[in-house]
């Protein structure tokens, strides 16, 4: 498991299975989104757009600002405003180990607890930070139980996109949510090449074998020219995930991990705890219990670890459009607002959407045009279709940000830059757009079913200083072809790149 973000270019694309309802809109038209404005006009797409200057608050550029669609990922954009805005940027959550029962010449008589604190950034590193300090505290057996407490959030109201990855799934997105989660719900299979041409690669699971985990199948190792072609799915049944691994690996590649979701997130928390404390030199009996009640009794303090503050944590959000950490962030955020609620997603979402409500309440961005559409937050990923902001909603929170002294350095620096960073890496690189590279960061969103989504949220600096907010939205009509997902992202970088072109 990598210490840091999980590499998404490695992932899929996923498809959701959902419902999906656009009203029948009047659309405006703009010369300054020639694309955009096409996509329209051939009835398969419906826009919103805005780009303005913060400055002064001057509209460089509008189509349809005030319609309300779904905004996918862009969401977080939502999800990490209000993040920042309630712990600032050094907030961190804290994982704690404890004994019960007692302990006796190096030997605990009872179980050890893994109390989850909702640490989304709870990773191998941190594991082992734990165990090793379980070990010096002079503990080499303990007789009880590894007990995984999740009461923090409790048992998590799922949404219909993760229950779907319950029994099968060749995706990460869908990883399970919990307050004792660790490495965000995935498992790292690692396939390393054999020395010689036809044999068969090595397969093993990151950081260590574990007995709810199986893998079958293999992989070739090919030619030295070739690059890995590597499929990995996962079908679950009585608490078993088997791993299916086929495909090619070359002679000369290094390792390659591939991640993919588990099925039950507290299951494997105990079981890779329990791959560390052995690691660490200390014996256990291997037997797994999931606890939801809250701690009580004489417990005995053995070890604790900070996870990576929201800064950080705001990277993996927006750069690479982590969902496990976004689900993770708004459980916390209705865990503090709200404990009787605690681990319902949707009202994680009701949370989101009275913020932003507040937000729009104190813009001057809130024209009040939009008494016709509401504003539907029901998940802070972005993972279902149903939420649904405009182009003027993106706007008004971008400008609450920018004005934030405390909160708007790390919002903008965990914004991926255009030509160099996540979702952005690979986007405006024609000719004629590629003077936005290194100048423009924001916040991508995609979805592929119910209908296409691509949208598009961040800000610009211009030539004199000045700062510029945009935000794209571009959903395909459900009773219509879709649009081409590469079509609609290049519609909006050639026509950002026209509405900012170089001289500004």
């Amino acid at each position: 498991m990598q210490l840091f973000f999980i590499n998404l270019n490695k992932m899929p694309s996923f498809i959701l299975i959902i419902s999906f309802y656009l009203p029948t809109i009047t659309f405006a038209q703009s010369s300054k989104f020639p694309k955009l404005s096409q996509l329209q006009q051939n009835g398969n797409a419906t826009v919103s757009a805005l780009v303005v200057k913060l400055s002064n608050g001057e509209k460089i550029a509008e189509l349809n600002s005030d319609m309300r669609l779904c905004p996918a990922s862009v969401t977080k954009l939502v999800l990490g405003a209000q993040a920042l805005d309630k712990w600032g940027t050094t907030k961190t959550f804290t994982t704690k180990l404890y004994g019960r029962g007692k302990i006796n010449k190096g030997t605990l008589e009872g179980d050890i607890i893994f109390y989850g604190a909702g640490d989304a950034s709870l990773t191998n590193e941190k594991l082992w930070f734990l165990t090793t300090d379980v070990s010096r505290y002079g503990i080499k057996k303990i007789t009880g139980k590894i007990v995984v407490n999740n009461s923090m959030f409790g048992n998590v109201l799922e949404d219909e996109n993760r229950l779907g990855g319950k029994n099968k799934s060749h995706n990460a997105y869908d990883a399970p949510l919990s307050s004792a989660a660790v490495n965000f719900s995935v498992l790292a299979i690692v396939v390393t090449p054999n020395e010689k041409i036809g044999g068969q690669a090595k397969i093993s699971l990151e950081p260590y074998p574990l007995n709810s985990i199986s893998v079958i199948g293999n992989v070739t190792t090919t030619n030295e020219n070739s690059a890995p072609q590597i499929s990995v799915s996962r079908q679950s049944k009585n608490g078993k995930d088997i791993f299916s691994v086929s495909g090619t690996i070359p002679k000369n590649s290094t390792a390659q991990r591939i991640y993919r979701s588990i099925s039950d997130a507290d299951r494997y928390t105990g079981e890779v705890l329990n791959g560390f404390l052995t690691a660490a030199g200390i014996e256990t009996s291997g037997e797994i219990q999931i606890d939801s009640k809250e701690l009580k009794g004489n417990l005995i303090p053995l070890a604790s670890v900070e996870g990576y503050p929201i800064e950080w944590q705001m990277k993996g959000l927006f750069e690479v459009s982590n969902n496990f950490i976004g689900d993770t962030l708004a459980l916390n955020l209705l865990s503090e607002s709200n404990p009787k609620n605690k681990g319902d997603l949707k009202e994680a979402g009701s949370l989101l959407e009275k913020y932003m409500k507040n937000v729009l309440k104190n813009s001057t961005w809130d024209s009040n045009q939009n008494q016709n559409s509401t504003l539907i937050i029901e998940s802070g990923s972005g993972l279902t279709p149903n939420n649904r902001l405009s182009a003027r909603d993106i706007i008004s929170l971008l400008d609450h940000m920018y004005f934030s002294g405390r909160a708007f350095p790390a919002y903008i620096n965990a914004l991926p830059i255009v030509g160099d960073e996540g979702s952005l890496k690979r986007r405006f690189t024609s000719p004629t757009e590629k003077h936005l590279q290194g100048r423009l960061r924001g916040k991508t969103g995609t979805l592929t079913e119910p209908v296409h989504v691509s949208a598009l949220g961040g800000y610009s600096r211009l030539k004199n200083g000045d700062w510029v907010a945009f935000a794209v939205i571009v959903n395909g009509v459900k009773s219509k072809p879709q649009p081409d997902l590469k079509n609609i992202r290049d519609a909006i970088d050639s026509d950002l790149a026209k509405v900012l072109p170089s001289e500004l």
